[in-house]
């Protein structure tokens, strides 16, 4: 039976999407006033290009496009990250884009997007709502609609950050993912565990957006009626068949965390790595400090640091005005 992601195919898209993308650091703990593991590494994927992970997957998708189809333009429906991503992208290979954004997302990632040229689009409540929309407008127009987490070549770009951890960080034996749609999880596990078996996966979502908690315990893809959280691009309704059949075979546990334990992680990876991120980012973090994963038992655990799109004009502000 063909295997649904080959590890082959992920390290061709490492090679495709190399002048593109950034091999982003595995960050050791400096000293530290805490009782995180001495040997917890971070894969800093705030330092991205765009802020986050997304690009990868978008790179790979947008190299491989014909002259006629890069004429016509790409299209996307994002929480953010997958529209910011989108929007760089297309901005540097010259490709019109569109972004559909649902009302919930952040004013900081509208103006980061139409920073880079993309045409913006708000329509839903979620992330579903909007993507459902901008299907509708690809096919008005013959875009070509570029989904942040359920095709083979977000799967296959999202991968290379796998490749990346084991090249630094080779006797890896945890990883810790935070969990949306599952695109990340998905790439990387697949990358790391055909390398080596061994290796743990273990996701991470929000209490209020337990999507791929819930398919897992049900064995089958579940769309939740609602989500209710601070980590907009960890909320849509639900997974992918793909994804979770990724889910499925490779990964092996899902912690929840709330919004207050995200919001205390971002806190300290500012306060104790220079780190500035958004609450998806901070989400592995809130894991650890919560308790709800334990690597105490690891010798050599990774907490991907998915992305760092956090309004800093607010932070700002808040700072300024102590």
């Amino acid at each position: 039976m063909e295997h649904p992601l080959p590890f082959q195919a992920i390290d061709a898209a490492r090679s495709r999407i190399a002048p593109f993308v950034r091999h982003t650091p595995l960050m050791p703990l400096p000293a530290l006033r805490s009782d995180f593991h001495p040997n917890l590494r971070l894969k800093l994927e705030n330092l991205q290009v765009a802020g986050s992970f997304k690009v990868r997957g978008v790179f790979n998708h947008l190299l491989q496009l014909d002259v006629a189809q890069r004429e016509r333009g790409v299209i996307a429906a994002s929480g953010g990250n997958h529209g910011l991503a989108l929007a760089y992208a297309a901005w540097r290979l010259g490709i019109p884009a569109v972004v559909y954004l649902p009302a919930r997302a952040s004013a900081d990632r509208e103006r980061r997007i139409a920073a880079w040229g993309a045409r913006i689009f708000r329509y839903g409540d979620a992330w579903d709502d909007a993507h459902r929309r901008a299907l509708e407008h690809a096919a008005a127009e013959g875009l070509y609609y570029v989904h942040p987490f359920d095709d083979i070549r977000t799967l296959e770009g999202q991968g290379t950050l796998g490749l990346e951890v084991l090249v630094d960080a080779p006797c890896i034996d945890l990883a810790l993912i935070a969990v949306g749609g599952g695109g990340l999880i998905g790439g990387v596990a697949a990358a790391l565990k055909q390398a080596r078996p061994g290796i743990r996966i273990v996701g991470v979502e929000p209490i209020g957006a337990p999507t791929m908690t819930v398919s897992l315990n049900a064995g089958r893809l579940v769309e939740l009626p609602a989500v209710h959280s601070i980590a907009d691009t960890l909320s849509p309704r639900a997974l992918s068949e793909r994804t979770l059949d990724l889910a499925l075979r490779y990964v092996d546990d899902v912690a929840l965390v709330t919004d207050e334990q995200m919001v205390e992680a971002m806190g300290w990876l500012w306060t104790e790595c220079n780190q500035l991120v958004e609450p998806a980012g901070a989400a592995v973090i809130a894991a650890l400090q919560s308790g709800a994963v334990d690597a105490t038992r690891y010798a050599a655990p990774v907490a991907v640091i998915c992305g760092g799109n956090v309004d800093a004009g607010c932070v700002f502000e808040q700072y300024t005005a102590r």
